[in-house]
């Protein structure tokens, strides 16, 4: 309960009241138009195992209801040849000056350093290990833990066995895309 309030304060600091009180909307796009939209339920699962029944309930109908997509600039040039294949992001709600929304990251994904200029806030639904740095090793951070980064601070994340659903909020100049380092 303490997370999900903690949630919803951070959310309502960025001026999006009501993220977390959408109701129930139908599925969105194509099934199997992004690979990694096959780790949903287990993403999920994760969620109430690793953090709480709350937030598995709260997300449950948020990631069928938006319609899921990949960054331009991570199609045009991916990382490796298997990464489009394990990474989803959906936009919640989007101001000027604010976004939030959900990324999604299946089993075994590298999603190598990044940057942007927003600051960025991430909490994320499993356990996942995370590179606050371009040289810094992959270290891991629990579930439910928030994750700041500054703008244009390098990060990147790694997972495991498990695909991880993650909460993110942008502030600042949110109209850039990230781009890899």
């Amino acid at each position: 309960m303490a997370l999900l309030h903690r949630l919803d304060t951070t959310l309502s600091a960025a001026g999006f009241d009501d993220v977390l009180r959408l109701p129930a909307l139908p599925a969105r796009g194509e099934p199997g138009s992004l690979t990694v939209l096959a780790h949903l339920d287990d993403a999920l699962a994760r969620a109430a195992e690793e953090v709480d029944e709350e937030l598995a309930d709260v997300l449950r109908p948020l990631v069928r209801g938006v319609p899921w997509r990949q960054t331009a600039a991570y199609v045009d040039a991916p990382p490796d040849a298997s990464f489009l294949d394990g990474y989803a992001h959906a936009t919640l709600a989007e101001s000027p000056w604010a976004a939030c929304g959900l990324v999604l990251l299946g089993p075994g994904v590298r999603c190598p350093p990044h940057h942007h200029p927003a600051e960025e806030f991430y909490l994320p639904a499993g356990t996942i290990r995370w590179v606050h740095g371009l040289d810094e090793a992959p270290a891991p951070e629990p579930a439910g833990a928030l994750i700041h980064h500054a703008p244009w601070q390098p990060h990147g994340m790694w997972t495991e066995d498990r695909a991880v659903l993650l909460v993110y909020v942008w502030t600042g100049a949110v109209a850039t895309p990230s781009a890899f380092c």
